[in-house]
Order: structure tokens, then sequence, then C-alpha cells
């Protein structure tokens, strides 16, 4: 049976996570000049033998950024944040990509580069959360309280940003990396008809 919903809450051997967050720019095809922000999440996806499936289905992935700022003449510094959602079709044992961007102009506005101060990621099955490892935020949120003062903060602040963080399917990246990027579940199309992120 294929892409049966299953989660081990708690049970000390969760199905996804997140076993590797890297940031930097890329240049999009198509001889772009300008670098877009790429934020890439490798998960580690393990399906239990005794599941009754080959896949994971329904995979959420949510990336929350806070990008510390410069100071502007006479200001202080403050921190910008971002939020992006995908969710994965389903996902066989063994690794998958997941990435998110923001585009050029906000790259080369607010001198974006190397990694955020402070992110997170939240991973869910059908919809049920997954407990936060270690490698799913930032080091400086590695205390669960610094995390959720982090995560309330930025549920409201995010908001006037919303759609700039975008996940690789509706960016010029949509077809880049093809063996490594899941199939996507598309809530912006009519039906909600599952679109594969490559060819």
């Amino acid at each position: 049976m294929l892409g049966l919903p299953f989660v081990l809450i708690g049970a000390g051997r969760e199905v996804v996570e997140v076993s590797v967050a890297r940031f930097g720019s890329a240049r999009a095809p198509g001889g772009a000049t300008e670098p877009w922000f790429e934020a890439e999440l490798v998960l580690a996806v393990n399906v239990p033998p005794d599941s009754g499936s080959r896949a994971i289905s329904r995979v959420g992935v949510a990336l929350t950024l806070g990008w510390e700022l410069p100071a502007t003449a006479g200001g202080a510094r403050r921190i910008d944040y971002y939020r992006a959602e995908a969710e994965c079709v389903a996902l066989e044992t063994g690794r998958a990509n997941v990435r998110f961007y923001l585009p050029p102009e906000l790259v080369k506005r607010d001198q974006l580069r190397g990694t955020p101060k402070l992110w997170a990621v939240d991973l869910t099955v059908a919809g049920r959360a997954i407990p936060s490892a270690k490698a799913n935020q930032a080091a400086a949120l590695a205390d669960g309280s610094a995390r959720r003062a982090f995560l309330s903060t930025a549920a409201a602040a995010a908001a006037s940003n919303a759609g700039l963080l975008l996940p690789q399917y509706l960016t010029p990246f949509a077809g880049e990396y093809p063996r490594a990027t899941p199939s996507f579940v598309r809530r912006e199309t009519l039906g909600h008809t599952p679109v594969r992120a490559g060819p």
C-alpha cells in the first residue's frame, strides 16, 4: 500500500526529520545575474517496516526566517520575518530536498548573505506535528522557550512579508534539481492538483 499517513509522535524514531539546513545564494536559470537567497532543507525519511506503507504521505515543511538587518542612519537594527510552507505529496525512505527562496530584489536591498540569525523548521505528517529536533532550528533557538517565543513573534510579524519567501515550485528554480526534489501539493491551482516540481 503506497503512501498511508504514519506518524510516530514521541516514539523516539520520528519518520521525518531535518538532517541538514543549508543557506546561500543561487542564480536563476536563463542567464539571470542577480542572485536569489536559497534555503535548502535536507530531510531524512524513515518509513518504519511495520507501517504497511512504502511512503509517508502529506509531509508538511514550514520554514520561518528572522533576518537581522543593518541599522539605518539614526536607527537601530531590526529583524524582518518571513515564513513559507510546502507540502510533499509523499516521501519514501531516503533523502528529500525542500527548497525555499527570497527574490533578488530583497537580497540586494537588505544585503541578505549567509545564514539568517534566526530560523526554524516545523514538520508535519498528515497535519500532525513532529517534535522538533536539534537540526530543526538555529543554535540560538535550541532552548524550547526561545523557539516558541521566536515563532510567536514571527507568526504576527511575518504577515507583512507574506508571499515573499517562496517554495521552489513558485520560482524560476521550479525545474531545477529534479532528482532531489519531491512532488508538491499545489493548493493555489484549481482542484488542488498535485504537480511535480521538476521534469
